[in-house]
C-alpha cells in the first residue's frame, strides 16, 4: 500500500546540510583560514541530533600547514554556521555540528 523511500530521512537531510554548509563556507564566512575548505561529507545521526561534517583542507595545506589554527577557527565559527543553517533549512531543531578535517597524506 505504501511505498518505502529508497533511503532514510537522515540521508536526505544530510545531503541538504552538506550543500548549505558548503554555500556558507564559500560565500558567507569572512575568515580567510576557512575560505578554501571543501565539505566532503555530512554524516547525520538517525535522530537528527548531531551531524559530523567532514572537510577537506587540500588548498589550505598548500598555503598554510597549520591545521590547529583552522580547527580553532572552525570551533569559533560553529555558532555562526548553525545560525545560518537555521535560517536556510526548515528543521525543528538544527543538529549539533562536529567538524572533522580530513588529513591528506598524498600532498
Amino acid at each position: 500500500m505504501f511505498s518505502s523511500k529508497p533511503y532514510k530521512r537522515a540521508q536526505r537531510v544530510s545531503d541538504s546540510l552538506r550543500k548549505e554548509i558548503a554555500h556558507i563556507f564559500t560565500f558567507e564566512i569572512s575568515d580567510p583560514r576557512l575560505k578554501n575548505l571543501t565539505v566532503t561529507q555530512v554524516s547525520l545521526s538517525d535522530d537528527l541530533s548531531s551531524a559530523k561534517v567532514f572537510l577537506s583542507n587540500y588548498l589550505n595545506l598548500k598555503i598554510n600547514k597549520d591545521t590547529q589554527e583552522i580547527e580553532l577557527a572552525l570551533e569559533k565559527s560553529k555558532s555562526f554556521v548553525k545560525k545560518k543553517l537555521g535560517k536556510n533549512i526548515k528543521l525543528k531543531k538544527i543538529p549539533e555540528l562536529l567538524f572533522f578535517l580530513e588529513e591528506e597524506d598524498s600532498i
